[in-house]
């Protein structure tokens, strides 16, 4: 069986998303690492706090400042309700990108609450 080489242009976007924009600016490096190490951080700030976890809202709510992110995701060419669906995915993104890397312990639509993930893994992260 012969392969042959498929040459496919280079993804670009043609409109620019806010929402993506927020999204690549919280994972990629140097902000990747530190912000998840911070999900890890205040999860465990939370348990020592309440005798229990986070829900989602509570954990980006006391990461994040403002709490109303779409006062700085701006995005006029989309009408309000689907601001409201891409930043509910931009968030889900967000925890489930924690939970892969370890820094926090949830399954969506099981879970309550968050739990701190493995601090070895943190630790490995970090040193990286």
């Amino acid at each position: 069986m012969a392969t042959q080489l498929v040459e496919v242009e280079s993804f670009r976007m043609t409109v620019r998303d806010p929402f993506l924009d927020v999204l690549i600016s919280l994972v990629a490096e140097p902000n990747g690492v530190p912000t998840a190490l911070h999900a890890y951080e205040t999860t465990c700030a939370w348990w020592d706090e309440h005798a229990d976890g986070p829900t989602a809202d509570e954990l980006l709510d006391s990461m994040f400042e403002p709490a109303d992110w779409l006062t700085v995701v701006e995005d006029r060419s989309r009408p309000r309700s689907a601001q409201e669906a891409q930043l509910q995915l931009l968030r889900d993104w967000l925890l489930l990108y924690w939970c892969r890397i370890g820094a926090i312990s949830f399954i969506a639509g099981v879970d309550r609450v968050i739990r701190p993930g493995s601090p070895l893994l943190m630790s490995a992260e970090t040193r990286q």
